[in-house]
């Protein structure tokens, strides 16, 4: 025989608050160990392949996950677009910054002049931000088809309730 126990609300919210945390936690500590491995150590990526593969299956089950949930990944109602574009920006300054400091740890010797070093930054955040925006392009734009087909539902139970 099945027991129905009655749980506590307030419970029920606190211990899901701690599993996001632990959630969140996990996943940034598992960025930051393949940072060390990849840029500190400079482990051959051979060795970090298990912890890509855990980090990007863990982005892209939330991201799938929130939009058959019907959440706002983008939370964008007001900006839209113009979101798009700026986390694109961001994403390519982040792929800048971390890849050319790595490149000069790696290959600073070879930097005889900064005219070359700035060429590879720039390439860097160019091709940053195209990937960045190829990437969450297609999610901003699923995102918006499933809330904009949530909100049609909503309003056609409304209807049918009056």
């Amino acid at each position: 025989m099945k027991k129905n126990l009655i749980h506590d609300e307030r419970a029920v919210a606190q211990k899901r608050k701690i599993g996001n945390e632990v959630c969140n936690l996990l996943l940034g500590g598992l960025g930051i160990s393949l940072f060390i491995k990849e840029y500190v150590f400079n482990v051959p990526f051979s060795q970090c392949v298990t912890e890509v593969i855990c980090l990007f299956g863990a982005f892209i089950y939330i991201v799938i996950r929130n939009i058959i949930a019907g959440n706002d990944l983008c939370e964008t109602k007001n900006s839209g677009k113009k979101s798009v574009v700026l986390i694109s920006l961001v994403g390519g300054l982040a792929t800048c910054v971390i890849s050319g400091i790595a490149n000069y740890a790696r290959y600073g010797e070879k930097y005889t002049d900064g005219i070359f070093f700035m060429i590879t930054l720039a390439m860097l955040f160019v091709s940053g931000t195209v990937v960045t925006f190829l990437i969450y392009s297609p999610i901003y734009k699923l995102n918006q088809k499933r809330q904009k087909k949530i909100a049609e539902e909503l309003d056609k139970e409304e209807s049918d309730i009056k």
